[in-house]
């Protein structure tokens, strides 16, 4: 199998980085997944002037985490590429360990990243892990989205994207670029596990292809085409969702919430109108991540009904006006973050809604914090939000002192602060 040039991986991966992108990060387990595009996005980078740096995770699983963390980060210092360990710290669960493990590597690599000032991270996943995705996704009864598997990019929020350039090249390129240049890397145990749902598919592709490697490369080429398939219908039922979104909803910015119109929300067509549901869901709650499918089903299916209740799901509390016919949709007052301490220079989306921003030019007053209004109920509010969406509402802090909150238009905010809703439509 040919080892990938740099020159390719350039075609691969400039495609998805913005003009002017001036640094990069890679996430590196130590395997030769990982460690491939750690060589091969380096040298790329180091001809187009873009920094690099790489983060390892040790999560603690097993006891050999921290030394194989500990070898990533020599190996790959010693061809000049700056690497970081980021630890789990803390109890670990006994049930759904990967999902668990998956979601606090994530959680460090954003964190890391956001110290760090880098916008992209680029992810090791290859077209192996592509057709497994689809099948694990298959397996689980996923619609469109699921099947369309992983994208190239993914935008979590405008300060953190994923990067993915190696999703249509097979394993077997990358294990043969790090031969070629005589590198090793790190076979994880769990990989071979059959406790595992993805080691039992990777299994069940082995034996669909009556464990022929060419008929296996072959399997898994025409698994990656049906994701790309699908991802084009994903794209196009997205732009139908867009439009379905901007005549149903009215966002009141100043307040950060929605109002639906519930009869569009009854006419609309079922895939299109679960979509744009669960895009507005997570533009008002703030959750990177989408509602699971099965939950926006039972959720259209109560707000259409002929009496529909109030709801929640993703941070949302949704509640249908029997008067005029629209459902309010807001976040609920509930897993907000902690108060906020404001100081010169702060940039920051709190809770995934508003962004915080404070001049670094401006002197701001000290032993002020950004935290939830909860049940203080201010007098005079000027701006149109419900009762019902005031809790969430972020609010400016002197101790106990409510000064300010600026979602409900009521007070005043110091020159150099401002608090906007991030998540224009």
């Amino acid at each position: 199998m040919q080892a990938l040039s740099t020159a390719a991986f350039g075609r691969l991966l400039g495609p998805l980085l913005p003009p002017g992108a001036q640094s990069i990060a890679v996430a590196v387990s130590g395997g030769a997944d990982s460690m491939a595009l750690a060589l091969l996005a380096a040298d790329w980078a180091a001809r187009k002037d873009i920094r690099v740096i790489a983060f390892t995770v040790d999560h603690g699983l097993r006891r050999e985490a921290a030394a194989e963390a500990r070898q990533v980060s020599r190996w790959l210092k010693a061809m000049r590429i700056p690497c970081r360990i980021l630890t789990w710290r803390g109890a670990k669960p006994t049930a759904n360990r990967q999902e668990a493990a998956r979601e606090a590597r994530y959680g460090l690599l954003r964190a890391a990243c956001a110290k760090d000032g880098i916008r992209h991270l680029l992810l090791a996943h290859h077209r192996e892990d592509q057709a497994e995705t689809l099948l694990l996704r298959a397996m689980r009864g996923s619609g469109v989205d699921g099947l369309a598997a992983m994208a190239p990019v993914r935008v979590l929020d405008a300060d953190f994207i994923l990067l993915r350039p190696l999703l249509d090249m097979p394993k077997a390129r990358l294990v043969a670029t790090l031969k070629k240049r005589g590198q090793p890397w790190i076979e994880d145990p769990s990989n071979a596990n059959p406790a595992f749902a993805r080691v039992r598919v990777r299994k069940a592709l082995d034996d669909l292809s009556g464990r022929d490697a060419a008929a296996r490369a072959e399997l898994v080429a025409h698994l990656a085409l049906t994701a790309r398939n699908l991802a084009r219908a994903r794209a196009a039922l997205e732009a139908g969702a867009d439009d379905l979104l901007r005549r149903m909803a009215r966002l009141e910015p100043v307040g950060g919430i929605a109002w639906l119109d519930g009869a569009l929300l009854k006419t609309a067509d079922d895939e299109i109108a679960l979509r744009a549901l669960g895009q507005l869901l997570q533009r008002i709650g703030g959750d990177p991540l989408p509602a699971r499918l099965e939950r926006l089903q039972r959720l259209l299916a109560g707000l259409r009904a002929t009496r529909p209740a109030p709801a929640t799901l993703q941070n949302c509390l949704l509640r249908p006006d029997k008067t005029t016919g629209r459902i309010l949709v807001c976040r609920e007052a509930r897993h907000l973050p902690p108060p906020l301490k404001l100081t010169a220079g702060l940039d920051v989306v709190w809770d995934g809604r508003f962004r915080v921003a404070v001049a670094t030019a401006d002197s701001i007053p000290r032993g002020l914090t950004l935290a939830p209004l909860g049940r203080h109920r201010p007098d005079g509010v000027a701006a149109a939000v419900p009762p019902a969406a005031w809790p969430a509402q972020p609010a400016l802090w002197r101790g106990a002192r409510l000064l300010a909150a600026p979602g409900l238009a009521w007070g005043a905010l110091p020159p150099g602060l401002a608090v906007t809703f991030g998540k224009p439509w």
